[in-house]
C-alpha cells in the first residue's frame, strides 16, 4: 500500500518528472502522481480539484510561465486563507541559500536537491510515521 494517496509534482523538465514518477512507483510512495509544468498550471489544478487535493506537493524553483518562488508565495497565501494543509517540498538543482538555510516561507516543509532519491522519499515517509 502506497504511503500517500496523491502527489502533485510541479516541474517543466520532462526527464525529471519521468524519473521521479518511476521512483515513486518503485518504492510505493504514492498511488497517484499528478504533474504540472509550471506554477500557473498547478494553481489551476489545485483550485479546480479542491475535493481531491494531493497529500504532498513537490515544486521546482525555475520554470517558465510561473516559477516556483511565485507559486510558493501564492500557495502560502492560499493555504492560510483556505485552512488547507498540504506539505510542500522544494526540489531543485540549485543550492539556494534562502531554502537550504531554512529561511523559506512557512508553507515549505523541506528542500531537496535534484535528483529525487529513494532516501529523500524515505525521510518524508519517516516524518509522517506515527
Amino acid at each position: 500500500m502506497a504511503a500517500f494517496k496523491k502527489v502533485l509534482f510541479i516541474d517543466d523538465d520532462a526527464i525529471t518528472v519521468s524519473i521521479s514518477q518511476r521512483l515513486m512507483k518503485l518504492v510505493d510512495f504514492t498511488s497517484e502522481f499528478v504533474s504540472r509544468k509550471d506554477g500557473l498550471q498547478a494553481i489551476d489544478y489545485l483550485t479546480n480539484n479542491i475535493v481531491a487535493l494531493p497529500d504532498l506537493i513537490f515544486v521546482d524553483l525555475y520554470m517558465q510561465a510561473m516559477d516556483g518562488r511565485k507559486f510558493i508565495e501564492w500557495f502560502t497565501s492560499w493555504s492560510l486563507e483556505t485552512g488547507i494543509n498540504i506539505s510542500l517540498y522544494v526540489l531543485s538543482s540549485s543550492l539556494d541559500n534562502e531554502f537550504t538555510a531554512g529561511n523559506h516561507a512557512a508553507a515549505v516543509t523541506g528542500y531537496f536537491m535534484k535528483p529525487l532519491t529513494a532516501e529523500n522519499l524515505g525521510k518524508i515517509c519517516a516524518d509522517y510515521s506515527v
